[in-house]
């Protein structure tokens, strides 16, 4: 019998490389502070991460007469043409907001001018990994993905009403340009 995958079988990380210098010598002490279980900024970070959305794909195809029929014919194009090369990552909202402050001050890094030609600095954030794992935990499929550009940083929903204590996340789409596959 052939069972249902598990929805929890992924892992998901950011690089130590993927976070810059100033973010992690400005929100590391506040990581600390809290007293919990974690090597650096970076796992921190990456123990936040609930949720991915991997990218789908709308494949294009030709349609051409074929005497009284019509035929459908693949496009030509390769399979990462046609992917939609977002990911959507879903973080945990920590205390005091800390997880959305270190996803902000990373993209406002990000997209201030001055740092984008200092440097010869590279236009796009460093790669991140997602890995497909088996039932027996054992990392499948490896994908790294480049040349990443932050598209969108969902909103904050904050209420003085909310009384009930809730389980909130926030999203970040991260697009990319290439992919490997391990």
């Amino acid at each position: 019998m052939v069972l249902n995958n598990k929805q929890q079988m992924f892992t998901f990380y950011f690089p130590s490389t993927f976070w810059y210098p100033e973010v992690i010598e400005t929100w590391t002490p506040l990581v600390e502070r809290m007293k919990l279980p974690y090597m650096d900024l970076c796992d921190f970070m990456n123990a936040q991460v609930q949720q991915v959305r991997f990218p789908g794909a709308t494949l294009q195809t030709a349609m051409q007469g074929r005497e009284q029929y019509e035929v459908m014919y693949p496009s030509g194009k390769e399979l990462e043409t046609e992917i939609n090369k977002t990911l959507t990552v879903t973080f945990k909202l920590t205390e005091s907001y800390l997880s959305y402050w270190i996803i902000w001050d990373q993209i406002d890094r990000y997209l201030h001018y001055e740092n984008q030609y200092r440097d010869h600095k590279e236009c796009w954030m460093e790669p991140v990994k997602l890995g497909f794992l088996t039932d027996s935990g054992i990392q499948l499929i490896d994908f790294t993905f480049y040349e990443i550009s932050p598209t969108n940083l969902s909103e904050l929903n904050m209420s003085y009403a909310a009384t009930v204590a809730s389980y909130n996340t926030f999203t970040v789409d991260l697009h990319y340009n290439r992919f490997t596959v391990d």
